[in-house]
């Protein structure tokens, strides 16, 4: 079977599937250059399908996903479009349908173009942040987009309404009902290039869920999905999960605020509008949380009456009340050119202190809550953006009730393309799930398009007499070549197969260099043109990791959880508090590993410095034009551009 996934919010993406396998994925920001791209083109859509070999007629049905208010636009309505359906052509249970027909045409909406086009709306941080996800907009009247709406509300079940706190949540036995498996979808009818094809519209947070648990080989985990959605009243923010071989239970919304205030924080600091939740957790290493407040603990029912304003504010308000009362200077508060100063880093620490403890008590709540009801549950999957927050990761791993804990790279929205075809195939579908090779193991996270060799030949045509080329194949003379230029401290960009799925490069789209070298931690921040204090990340051999570093479950492949560095001959990629953001390299990497295997023999150290290869503000490299174009215009030393080692002539 094949089943095509649709994502229209912000990090729109494509994916197909077949027979529950990933076949292709395409992440429409790589493409566009426009990082965290909203929106889908029929050209994404079409890449997909070619990468996957696959027709618009091989389809046997689509999901349907898109971020919590975003409607569907496509650039090319009379290529794609979506249609809500009044039956099942599949003849599955659908809750939403059997007790409130017609709810997909009152439940319909959105509010992207209110945010792009009203006066007041525009000038909100939502706003201005849509504007750059969005850039068609500035061309295009409001009457001219094409808009499908979107539905984020599906079943209501009175026990979930936003009035039971943590402890409240805790005590209330949680437990699998089909009613909630079958409620958070809706059929629908795509067309694309004139072929009709059925399938679902797929909630936002089963679409995530359905990304970590199917990718897991779990046959029974809890599933924790919370992102950047900073309404607690609903279930928009998150929800706790139960997957149970192919199925997926809904359990409870969790009503946290915690993603939004994290990112509302950053912006604060001046951080960015767009994405300032990783700087600010480089940042937070470099603070002490002094502000940390336990009142703030809590989701939406515990913090309302304490805080009857925006619970944000309270916070950034606590927070530079602190400060004021301390005597520390102010004047750089929000200074992005000042990130560092002692206000900016404690407000930093402060609140990476604040989402440790409420993500933990979330955690230990889904597992009371799953032990009220009598259920035993093995693993935890956690998805949404909070979960590429490492250092919390890592906590939950180390001290949280859970004796496993998996984190899929694509865990932020760029991987419900990926997810909501895994739920409509497995969990609506009910197609079984494969035997697992490994728990806990994403079958790849190499899932963008890999270049041809015409690809390749072309971009480097096109570069001229720029550049010198040497030709070196994908074996042990590559290996040893890139280990030359790591020992001879150059910085390496390396380029290899398919793209990463998810926000960090893991060794096919990557920035190489010495870690050994104190000065390359600035010298690659000046590099990739970015914050000096900004750190980064050991790639180390798997088989040495417990070596290097410590306190941090292994294998750690996907960069997702932090580490205590255990030596010294590290210090570019050593953090201030003594921590790194590592990722395990087997022999599955493919080059990548073979790379660094002959840089260990080399210095008999199994860790290079990784970061991803990128300018500032924009996306990963897709392409072997992109990569060249970034080494020509960048101080990089040299660039391994599938099996070709290139320098400037």
């Amino acid at each position: 079977m094949i089943v095509l996934g649709l994502h229209f919010g912000h990090d729109a993406a494509v994916s197909v599937l077949r027979d529950g396998a990933v076949v292709s994925y395409v992440l429409r920001e790589r493409h566009t250059r426009v990082k965290h791209a909203a929106t889908l083109d029929v050209a994404t859509v079409r890449r997909a399908l070619a990468d996957a070999g696959v027709r618009a007629e091989d389809l046997d049905a689509v999901a349907v996903c898109s971020t919590q208010g975003v409607e569907l636009i496509v650039d090319d309505p009379a290529a794609l479009s979506v249609t809500y359906e009044p039956g099942d052509t599949f003849g599955r249970p659908c809750t939403l349908l059997e007790e409130e027909p017609g709810a997909a045409e009152r439940r319909g909406g959105g509010t992207l173009l209110d945010f792009l086009y009203d006066p007041d709306m525009s000038a909100t941080w939502l706003g201005r942040s849509y504007a750059r996800l969005y850039p068609e907009h500035a061309v295009q009247e409001r009457a001219d987009v094409p808009v499908t709406p979107w539905v984020d509300d599906y079943v209501t079940v009175p026990e979930w309404a936003g009035t039971r706190g943590l402890t409240e949540l805790a005590a209330t036995p949680v437990a699998p009902e089909e009613r909630h498996r079958y409620g958070f979808h809706l059929p629908v009818r795509v067309s694309l290039d004139g072929v009709t094809v059925p399938g679902y519209a797929v909630h936002h947070h089963l679409a995530h869920a359905g990304s970590v648990y199917y990718a897991s080989g779990f046959r029974e985990a809890a599933v924790f999905t919370h992102d950047g959605y900073a309404e607690g009243e609903s279930y928009h923010s998150g929800m706790f999960y139960l997957g149970r071989e192919q199925a997926l239970y809904p359990l409870a919304p969790h009503h946290l605020g915690l993603g939004g205030l994290y990112d509302r924080v950053g912006a604060a600091l001046g951080l960015g509008l767009v994405g300032p939740a990783g700087k600010l957790m480089g940042l937070a290493a470099y603070g002490r949380p002094r502000f940390y407040s336990s009142r703030f603990l809590g989701n939406h029912a515990d913090l309302r009456e304490r805080f009857p304003m925006d619970v944000t504010t309270a916070w950034l308000r606590h927070c530079r009340r602190e400060a004021e009362r301390m005597g520390y200077d102010l004047a750089p508060y929000g200074d992005a050119e000042q990130a560092t100063a002692p206000v900016n880093a404690d407000i930093a620490a402060s609140t990476q202190k604040l989402f440790e403890e409420v993500r933990m008590e979330a955690v230990r709540t889904l597992h009371a809550s799953l032990g009220a009801a009598g259920l035993t549950v093995p693993a935890l999957c956690m998805s949404g953006g909070t979960a590429l927050n490492c250092p919390s990761n890592s906590q939950i791993a180390k001290d949280g009730p859970f004796p496993r804990v998996f984190v899929e790279p694509a865990c932020d929205d760029g991987g419900i393309a990926i997810g909501a075809a895994l739920a409509v195939y497995h969990s609506i579908l009910g197609h079984p799930v494969h035997d697992a090779d490994d728990e806990g193991r994403f079958p790849s996270p190499y899932l963008g398009t890999a270049p041809t060799a015409d690809d390749v030949a072309a971009a480097v045509a096109a570069a001229g007499d720029r550049i010198t080329v040497e030709t070196l194949g994908t074996g042990d003379a590559l290996a040893e070549r890139v280990a030359d230029d790591l020992v001879a401290n150059r910085v390496v960009a390396w380029f290899e197969g398919g793209s990463e799925a998810g926000p960090r490069a893991l060794g096919h789209r990557s920035i190489l260099a010495d870690p050994r070298d104190a000065e390359n931690w600035p010298r690659v921040n000046r590099v990739k043109n970015r914050e000096g204090w900004r750190p980064f990340a050991p790639a180390v051999l798997a088989e040495h990791a417990a070596d290097w570093f410590g306190d941090v479950p292994l294998p750690s492949p996907y960069m997702l959880f932090n580490a205590t560095v255990r030596q010294t001959g590290i210090p570019a990629v050593t953090h201030v508090d003594g921590t790194a953001r590592i990722q395990t390299v087997d022999a599955s990497a493919g080059g990548y590993h073979a790379a660094i295997s002959a840089f260990h023999r080399r210095t008999g150290v199994p860790v290079v410095m990784n970061t991803s290869l990128n300018g500032p503000g924009e996306p990963i490299v897709e392409r072997p034009e992109e990569a060249l174009d970034l080494f020509l215009k960048t101080e990089l030393d040299v660039l391994y551009l599938a099996g070709l080692r290139i320098t400037r002539a």
